[in-house]
């Protein structure tokens, strides 16, 4: 089976209409979210940044995902390549659809996953930062979402619009984000409606994207993997010196 294009590589494309469900953890309030605390990220060494060699390393092996036919990894779509729509209506949703699409990152790979039980692919985007650019990504998307509430936007199918809600995050990694964007899924003959499920976190300076696309369902991307996924971060950057609990010894 031929992977399928990744959806949440530019949000904005992918929508015609209805409502940005979103939630989140990790700190400040927004929209009526129930926030938990941000976990303390242990101090850094002067390592660089995980490559995206690396990304690709903590990719899933195609046995490791038995709800998947194939789980093809591949580069991300270069700015070049993507698509020309102009900006959506509110300058914060905006900057929520920049952060998901990793701009300002170090290195990033994607990982579409082609669902036994559903037609529609799901996917994973790693993307590793310099310095504190992860947490200020993660930040950037958070206080957006604290106001990005409606916006119009264009994509493929014309124009649409979406209004945005916050909710509760799932506990993984340092700090997690999660969205269901509700639109209709435009079908003829049928008033369906489609639900993209993201999951964003942040696992000390790499964030992971978490999507899945259901249409006349609700969306879950599988928490198992989510967790499996966030472990292997955790465990990669430690290995690779990006975590030192003693400062005194970073060389």
């Amino acid at each position: 089976m031929d992977a399928r294009t990744k959806r949440w590589m530019s949000v904005s494309t992918a929508i015609v209409g209805g409502a940005l469900v979103v939630t989140g953890c990790s700190g400040a309030e927004g929209n009526g979210s129930t926030a938990s605390p941000a976990r303390a990220t242990p101090s850094r060494t002067s390592r660089p940044p995980l490559t995206a060699a690396q990304l690709k390393a903590l990719a899933f092996k195609d046995s490791e995902v038995p709800q998947s036919y194939d789980s093809p990894v591949q580069d991300p779509v270069s700015e070049s390549e993507g698509s020309t729509f102009p900006p959506v209506s509110v300058a914060s949703c905006q900057r929520v659809f920049d952060v998901l699409d990793a701009k300002t990152k170090f290195a990033s790979t994607d990982q579409i996953f082609n669902w036994k039980d559903n037609v529609f692919a799901g996917g994973i985007t790693l993307a590793s930062y310099e310095g504190a650019k992860a947490q200020e990504a993660f930040h950037r998307l958070q206080d957006s979402l604290k106001t990005c509430k409606s916006f119009t936007g264009v994509a493929w199918a014309g124009k649409y619009h979406a209004k945005v809600t916050v909710e509760n995050a799932p506990d993984v990694g340092d700090e997690a984000l999660n969205f269901h964007l509700i639109s209709p899924a435009q079908i003829p003959g049928k008033n369906a409606v489609r639900d993209d499920h993201v999951v964003f976190v942040r696992v000390g300076d790499v964030t992971a994207s978490f999507d899945d696309l259901a249409v006349g369902q609700k969306a879950e991307f599988p928490s198992d993997l989510i967790k499996k996924q966030v472990d292997r971060l955790s465990g990669a950057q430690a290995a690779h010196g990006a975590f030192d609990d003693d400062p005194a010894s970073a060389s």
